[in-house]
């Protein structure tokens, strides 16, 4: 799957349809230069690369976030299944 960006160009898409870093510090941006109005070039670039910096660092922290969540349902699972298995033999309580 692919997106688009303003200027009309594609980028590839991450998984989940998003862009990935490296896709937003290649999308090329055309300068604009009437009456006065656009920015300048190295501005643009600055703040792509800004974004594309922010957007790394979010999905380095969500890579951690799922590797997290792993761990800990992966204890919860293991735990389910000591308690289970102490449990075998004893009467079932009502809570």
């Amino acid at each position: 799957m692919s997106g688009r960006h303003a200027a009309g160009a594609t980028y590839p898409a991450h998984s989940r349809g998003r862009p990935t870093p490296d896709a937003v510090r290649a999308t090329g941006l055309r300068p604009v230069f009437r009456l006065g109005r656009g920015v300048k070039p190295e501005e643009a670039q600055r703040f792509v690369d800004q974004v594309a910096d922010d957007m790394a660092s979010l999905y380095d922290e969500l890579a951690e976030v799922y590797a997290e969540n792993h761990r800990i349902k992966a204890a919860l699972h293991a735990w389910q299944a000591e308690q289970a298995e102490s449990a075998d033999g004893l009467p079932s309580r009502l809570w």
